[in-house]
């Protein structure tokens, strides 16, 4: 809890803070500078004087839009304690960091991804339901027969469905109980000439029949739905799932793997009732209420006034449960998130929580997510346990009145008995669709609020995407440009500064440097995993931001740092980067590598299955199997991002020799930790804080003394201490 005050002479930040509270005093006419701050989890409201910066108060990420207000309005106060002269002027820091923490253009939260440029990019929360609802309908228009098919067969049989009454009616009034001084209805009409018995018999078989009829056609029309949202669902966890393909780097950074998860199979599965449906019924229900409405003024106008008098009520009550629902449905959406993040963290990561005896930790951090979870459908219960009474007794007030001025007619002689009857099974015919439109509302605020998770996702627009005309590039020959290229993750933090190199076909260059000056960066833009903020890369004399992503990843072989196998076959992972490949071409690869010798130790060679994330082998295995898998595609250029670093010694040295015979040919990227690795490159690149601090071979960086030759120099007294 905290409280911010604004006078006109000082702005003051209280904190109750537990016991002791945190108390800051700043006057107005002190504040050179308001700044809003982007934290990890929240926003901070900073104030800087010529003197000190103080955070004067944090908030949560939802009063994002209220704390923008909130400095404009502090500015227009300090402008009022303290004019502004010449060369003076208040400033107010930039809430939005730039590309890496994109923001919805209305409320100001943080967003999954970007939108389309020059297009305003709304995030889930501020989406409209019916918007949201309308364009999930879209995904129906490829199968619009089987969706009027379904539509048509649920129109006749809710007109089959209302017919039962008028047959019940005809056969109290006018067989069952008989009174020759009241009209026949118009059904009896129809049966004039008949006897009591044979009319009795010919209603109960038109009842059978209807009642035949009307299942009948509910169940082909319940195949269709289920049709219809199967393969809606499926078109959209299919689309779902290949946009996510076409999205940056930068997208999964800023989010769970939960969350995404749940994208996919929760959130898509709950809008496939919505889909099927949840729209027909709305029609169903719409077209019954119509229908019963007409009918029920036609057996008698006074009784269906009474009807119709609680429905205003049922309507104001629904909006303003729908309303408080949605907003817990969003809660209770985002723990189920939070709860499948908790468990695609740590079942993977299940060696290290056993290895540092961490089981009751990561329980207890279950556990309490689960209680939130719990909270927030207990939260849920409680709302829609009061809703569903208050709609019961709504309706039943209606039906105690038509109960009380009908029984008084019909004792009065002034209605029928089946007349009577048939109104009130036609009164029931009535609240039941109301009561189903009030339910369809909260069932419609769950879909849109899955809507609005999905929706999300599919708006977000890749960082690095082809341009319009964008075209392939051609095989290259491996010259790589670098063209005072700076970039930064986080705008005015950049990783790199004024990169400039030209790297010839076919040479190794080596990259050293400290952890975080920005090795793995430099060979992520080569890629294209990001695009460069400032300045070009040229492969060939091409700018790769001109041609199609795909065309240059397919000349490009990576070994990452941390070796990744799925969850297949050895030869599978092997053959990952070229599907076509012959078995003949698997095993040279793997025998480039050396990982061929294991591999035909295992149980069942190269069809033997690496298991989950490759856990079935070791950390060396996987890297082998790792460094055949980018040998295999043959790549022009070649990226070794720590290649060799969960090797042994002497694997180290065969794999080595394989690569001294790969690179021939080829233009290679190679970092590494352990520098001896990088002895035989054609240039080493030494990278220190972002910028080129030394380049040479390895010979001339050790007679200039800077800080490769200070690198090895370490890494020489570390291996004679090891030794010793």
């Amino acid at each position: 809890e905290a409280w911010l005050l604004a006078t006109d002479r000082q702005l003051i930040g209280y904190s109750p803070n537990g016991g002791e509270a945190d108390v800051v005093h700043i006057p107005l006419a002190d504040v050179c500078r308001i700044e809003l701050l982007d934290l990890a989890g929240s926003g901070a409201l900073r104030v800087r004087t010529a003197e000190r910066s103080e955070t004067i108060t944090r908030f949560s990420r939802t009063l994002v839009p209220i704390f923008a207000e909130v400095s404009e309005q502090i500015e227009t106060l300090i402008r009022r304690a303290r004019p502004v002269i010449d060369n003076e002027r208040i400033t107010r820091g930039n809430f939005d960091l730039g590309r890496a923490r994109p923001r919805c253009d209305r409320c100001g939260r943080v967003t999954p991804g970007r939108g389309v440029p020059g297009r305003e990019f709304v995030c889930g929360a501020c989406l409209k339901n019916r918007k949201l609802l309308l364009r999930l309908v879209g995904y129906a228009r490829p199968h619009w027969l089987i969706a009027c098919v379904s539509l048509l067969l649920m129109v006749t049989a809710t007109g089959i469905g209302l017919s039962p009454q008028l047959l019940m009616r005809t056969l109290i009034d006018d067989v069952l109980i008989t009174n020759p001084d009241r009209e026949a209805t118009w059904l009896a009409g129809f049966m004039e000439g008949m006897t009591r018995t044979s009319m009795l018999y010919a209603l109960v078989v038109g009842l059978f029949l209807v009642h035949l009829l009307r299942n009948g056609l509910g169940a082909v029309r319940g195949y269709l739905v289920s049709y219809l949202g199967q393969h809606v669902t499926f078109d959209l966890r299919n689309q779902v799932y290949r946009h996510l393909h076409t999205l940056s780097l930068s997208f999964y950074n800023e989010r769970q793997t939960g969350g995404i998860m749940a994208s996919i199979t929760q959130d898509v599965g709950r809008l496939q009732d919505f889909i099927s449906d949840g729209l027909q019924e709305v029609i169903r229900d719409v077209l019954t209420i119509v229908i019963t409405v007409i009918i029920l003024f036609a057996l008698n106008p006074t009784l269906a006034l009474l009807v119709l008098l609680p429905t205003p009520v049922l309507v104001l009550f629904t909006l303003r449960f729908s309303a408080r629902l949605h907003v817990v449905h969003r809660e209770v959406f985002r723990r189920w998130a939070g709860m499948s993040a908790l468990l695609a963290d740590t079942i993977p990561g299940v060696r290290v929580v056993k290895a540092f005896a961490q089981e009751r930790r990561e329980i207890g951090k279950f556990e309490h997510r689960s209680e939130g979870l719990l909270d927030g459908e207990l939260q849920t219960a409680r709302i829609q346990s009061v809703f569903g009474p208050v709609i019961a007794f709504l309706t039943s007030v209606g039906n105690m009145l038509i109960w009380w001025m009908g029984g008084e007619k019909v004792l009065g002689e002034a209605l029928s008995l089946g007349t009577f009857t048939a109104f009130t099974a036609y009164m029931w015919q009535f609240y039941g669709p109301v009561e189903n439109l009030c339910r369809l509302n909260l069932r419609f605020g769950r879909a849109a609020t899955s809507a609005a998770r999905v929706f999300e996702t599919l708006d977000a627009q890749p960082d690095v995407r082809d341009e319009p005309n964008a075209k392939p590039l051609p095989r290259i020959l491996g010259r790589v440009e670098f063209r005072d290229v700076t970039f930064a993750y986080v705008e005015g933090t950049p990783v790199l500064r004024h990169i400039d190199l030209d790297i010839a076909p076919g040479e190794m260059i080596g990259l050293a440097g400290h952890s975080g000056v920005g090795k793995t960066t430099l060979i992520n833009l080569i890629c294209r995993f990001y695009d460069v903020g400032e300045g070009q890369i040229l492969i060939d004399g091409h700018d790769i931001r001109d041609v199609q992503v795909k065309s240059l990843r397919d000349q490009i072989g990576v070994v990452l740092q941390e070796p990744f196998l799925f969850n297949g076959t050895i030869a599978e992972n092997i053959a990952y980067g070229k599907p076509e490949a012959t078995s003949g071409e698997i095993v040279a690869s793997a025998c480039a590598a050396h990982a061929h010798d294991f591999i035909m130790k295992l149980p069942d060679g190269y069809d033997t299955p690496t298991g989950e994330r490759g856990m079935g082998l070791s950390g060396g295995e996987r890297q082998r199997i790792s460094i055949a898998r980018a040998i295999l595609r043959d790549p022009r250029i070649l990226i070794l991002d720590e290649a060799t670093s969960s090797v042994d010694t002497e694997t180290e040295v065969k794999i080595q020799e394989a690569l001294e015979r790969l690179i021939k040919g080829r233009t290679t990227f190679a970092i590494a930790h352990r520098l001896s690795t990088l002895r035989h490159a054609s240039r080493l690149l030494i990278l220190d804080k972002g910028a080129v601090a030394e380049v040479g071979t390895h010979d001339e960086l050790i007679e200039a003394k800077g800080t490769y030759a200070r690198l090895c120099r370490l890494q020489t007294e570390m291996m004679e201490r090891r030794v010793w």
